[in-house]
């Protein structure tokens, strides 16, 4: 039952149909006998740091799950700024202490690697195509790097971003080949997909020319909504090993609960 002492919690996304956040989190308050309740918000990106600034003041706010295309700003305007969200320059949770300061975190790196490769065990070794260098392609990035890719290449229809991130990989990993390019899969057998492709399947484009995948091609997709993304249906037809976007979220759960104080 929601009363006067609930805390509530935010989704923050745009769009936001596609979160699953809520619905995996609210059943979690319930079973553990946590008085708090997640609503899912939208906010478009011009109006967030108006939004930001009324959210310091809800004084029954416990925090914020944070999506794209928000995660950005989230790190910016954020008070204190815990170390991976500081490293990527983004944040996808978000504490509400009781004097209003923002404490911010990014648990978007360790959630991918736990839920869709195995501690990042099925990265090590293999050639990395990374779609996408928004926030969560940020932290996937960096956990490809410190999982032991052989090479990383970043693309992104911002070609500038794109370079900025390969640049950051190259610079904390050395070892590492990291560039960015093209969304071509000639010798990649390790593809993630951290872009909005397919939030849309009926009117996205392809992140990738999908008559090129082979089955030797790992392909993970970050999207959760819809499960089956045409990325991953085009992949599972080829005979690729396929990761759905689920688990990512499933990983970071104890992790966020912590973080918000339970």
């Amino acid at each position: 039952m929601i009363t006067g002492k609930t805390r509530i919690f935010f989704m923050l996304a745009d769009p936001i149909h596609h979160v699953r956040t809520p619905e995996v989190l609210n059943p979690l308050f319930r079973v553990r006998g946590i008085d708090a309740v997640m609503v899912p918000v939208h906010y478009a990106p011009a109006d967030f740091a108006a939004a930001w600034q009324a959210m310091k003041r809800m004084r029954n706010l416990g925090g914020m799950v944070v999506s794209v295309p928000l995660k950005e700003q989230a790190a910016e305007l954020a008070d204190r700024v815990g170390d991976e969200a500081m490293e990527l320059g983004a944040a996808n949770t978000i504490r509400r202490e009781e004097d209003g300061t923002m404490v911010a975190e990014n648990f978007d790196g360790r959630g991918f690697l736990q839920g869709l490769l195995q501690g990042g065990a099925d990265a090590r070794g293999r050639e990395a195509l990374l779609l996408g260098a928004g926030g969560a392609g940020r932290a996937i990035a960096f956990g490809l790097a410190r999982s032991g890719v052989a090479s990383l290449r970043v693309h992104d229809p911002d070609v500038a971003r794109a370079q900025s991130l390969a640049e950051r990989i190259a610079a904390s990993y050395p070892q590492l080949r990291a560039t960015a390019g093209s969304n071509d899969l000639e010798g990649i057998d390790l593809l993630v997909n951290a872009s909005p492709c397919g939030l849309q399947p009926e009117t996205d484009p392809a992140p990738v020319d999908l008559s090129r995948l082979r089955p030797d091609i790992l392909v993970a997709d970050i999207i959760m909504k819809p499960r089956e993304t045409p990325l991953l249906r085009a992949a599972q037809a080829k005979g690729c090993q396929i990761r759905y976007g689920a688990p990512m979220l499933d990983s970071q759960l104890e992790l966020m609960l912590k973080f918000f104080g339970y």
